[in-house]
């Protein structure tokens, strides 16, 4: 089971969203170093105009159904 960290920041005009994943994240990693870093994002990775919204760390589980090139 893989983790990633899901980043979600909105758009306070239009209510658009725009959504950041890093895959494994740090076991240790805390709310203050998430959303320092989200801060960092806006105007580089997100554009201006978009809040932090919310982070979570989401565990993922895949199911290969086929792989037809080895």
């Amino acid at each position: 089971m893989a983790k990633k960290l899901r980043m979600t920041f909105v758009n306070t005009v239009d209510g658009k969203r725009k959504t950041i994943y890093l895959n494994d994240p740090r076991v240790d990693l805390t709310s203050t170093e998430v959303q320092s870093a989200m801060d960092s994002f806006i105007g580089v990775l997100v554009p201006a105009g978009y809040e932090k919204d919310n982070a979570t760390i989401v565990d993922t589980t895949s199911n290969e159904l086929f792989d037809l090139i080895n």
